[in-house]
């Protein structure tokens, strides 16, 4: 609303200056690229909300499906890999199951504050 008032003023300049034909010429087609790019981004705004059920290209749909095959093995290999860590540790805690007892209780709980910090650090 402040441009319309900006520009009423504006154009009685302009006339009463005495302007040629070409410089009028160039105003207008500007002016009209400007309201053209008002009117067109206005309806954009309202239409938008209406336009997302619109259906997804095909090469979104296959590279929407590609990252999702991606990520989920991604995620079985993390579990297979988890589960390969987990027998390891069984199989050394079993092997060092003598050891341990024979160890102090001091020491056996230093021990195992150790590992339990060396995993959340590792993970």
């Amino acid at each position: 609303m402040t441009s319309l008032q900006e520009l009423i003023p504006f154009a009685k300049e302009m006339l009463s200056q005495k302007p040629s034909r070409g410089l009028l010429k160039v105003y207008l087609v500007g002016s009209v690229f400007a309201v053209l790019g008002t009117v067109i981004g206005l309806v954009e705004t309202v239409c938008h909300p209406f336009s997302s059920g619109e259906p997804m290209d095909a090469e979104m749909l296959l590279m929407l499906a590609r990252e999702q095959r991606t990520v989920e093995a991604e995620l079985q290999q993390r579990k297979v890999g988890q589960e390969e860590e987990e027998e390891e540790e069984k199989a050394v805690a079993h092997e060092n199951g003598a050891m341990t007892q024979s160890k102090t209780l001091s020491k056996a709980g230093r021990l195992s504050q150790r590992s339990i910090s060396n995993r959340l650090h590792a993970s």
